[in-house]
């Protein structure tokens, strides 16, 4: 009974090295993804206050950009 019990501990050692060897030699990650290409936006400036923002969101009057309406509206009064 000994030597049976012998063996099946052996086959169990030899099943566990087995399954971890072979684990290793192809890992089961899946591939990295990569982020989708996004254009990136101009930052233009305030003429008014100085403020950064994407040339998308500015208000354009001339050669000028613009936070907002009031910014516009307060630098073409000065002029």
């Amino acid at each position: 009974m000994s030597r049976f019990l012998f063996f099946l501990l052996l086959a169990v050692i030899a099943w566990i090295w087995f399954k971890k060897s072979s684990r290793s030699d192809t890992p089961q990650r899946p591939p990295a993804r990569t982020p989708p290409d996004v254009p990136v936006e101009r930052i233009v400036q305030c003429a008014h206050c100085g403020l950064r923002l994407p040339e998308g969101e500015a208000l354009v009057s001339g050669k000028d950009h613009f936070c907002c309406a009031e910014h516009r509206n307060a630098q073409n009064v000065g002029r």
